[in-house]
């Protein structure tokens, strides 16, 4: 009896839906920003590439997209972990960051700008 209602524990629970688990087919797509309404996240298919297009600000003369724009390199070393890397960067080390999905909504700690900020941000799904 006690073994039965134990397989019966793991079957339930085993069968539960897990918003944590993340792939690259639930990323796909395109996200923004719901605070700025600017700065999007387009995660191309199973390539492992995310770009972040942000606003753009007036520099030495010249309209140019912020810091941090760009293709970004990841993986998933974790769960509720990203690892990203910046194309552009001469660096080529990656970092990890928090990254939770649940569905429409993408909560990421802020990877861009710097010095690393806890930040957390979050994205609707638009695409």
């Amino acid at each position: 009896m006690k073994y039965g209602f134990l397989l019966i524990a793991i079957v339930l629970f085993g069968c539960a839906n897990d918003d944590s688990i993340i792939t690259q087919a639930s990323l796909e797509g395109k996200w923004v920003d719901v605070k700025t309404k600017t700065d999007t996240l387009t995660f191309i298919g199973d390539q492992g590439i995310v770009t972040l297009r942000r606003e753009k600000e007036l520099r030495n003369g010249f309209l140019l997209p912020k810091y941090g724009s760009g293709p970004y390199i990841y993986t998933f070393p974790a769960s509720n972990k990203i690892s990203l890397r910046w194309v552009l960067s001469s660096n080529a080390s990656f970092n990890d960051y928090y990254l939770k999905q649940s569905g429409d909504k993408l909560i990421i700690e802020k990877f861009f700008d710097s010095p690393k900020s806890t930040t957390l941000l979050t994205f609707k799904k638009i695409d």
